[in-house]
């Protein structure tokens, strides 16, 4: 579940910071705002939805072969409450 923690750490420091446009990631970030927002959001314009995408494939991948349903959900949620926790703190 740690690794939970790390996609939402890694997913709110991509958003808030990496893909502002005068960081490595800032190309990519004005290309996702050029895109409908359906589809920028979970590649990088929403924290939240960049966790959830991030932790819903990297669970589905990684417990291929022990997969539990719940424990998917748990994982994610895990990852999208970081994000939250951060943004709390970040807000302080």
């Amino acid at each position: 579940m740690i690794a939970a923690i790390y996609i939402g750490i890694t997913a709110w420091v991509f958003t808030m910071i990496l893909i502002d446009p005068d960081m490595i990631f800032g190309k990519y970030g004005q290309l996702l705002q050029k895109l409908p927002s359906w589809i920028a959001k979970p590649l990088g314009m929403c924290e939240y939805c960049l966790a959830g995408q991030l932790a819903l494939w990297y669970y589905l991948i990684a417990n291929w072969s022990d997969y539990n349903v719940i424990t998917h959900i748990f994982f994610i949620s895990i990852a999208i409450l970081t994000v939250e926790i951060i943004n709390i703190i970040h807000q302080k």
